[in-house]
């Protein structure tokens, strides 16, 4: 995850590919699976599990 303010307007986005993180979230709390949520960010499950876990860390 970083924050670049060239780009997504300083909003966090995955370094990988730009995805806005507030995307691949906004997914999971709607309840989708991680599983569905990787896929659909050509991501695995385990680095959408861990980008999740690692925002509800930092909203804590």
């Amino acid at each position: 995850m970083v924050i670049d303010p060239g780009f997504g307007q300083g909003r966090p986005v995955v370094a990988a590919d730009r995805v806005a993180v507030k995307a691949i979230t906004g997914l999971w709390e709607a309840g989708e699976s991680v599983e569905d949520v990787a896929y659909d960010f050509a991501m695995t499950p385990e680095q959408v599990d861990a980008l999740c876990r690692a925002v509800v860390r930092l909203a804590s």
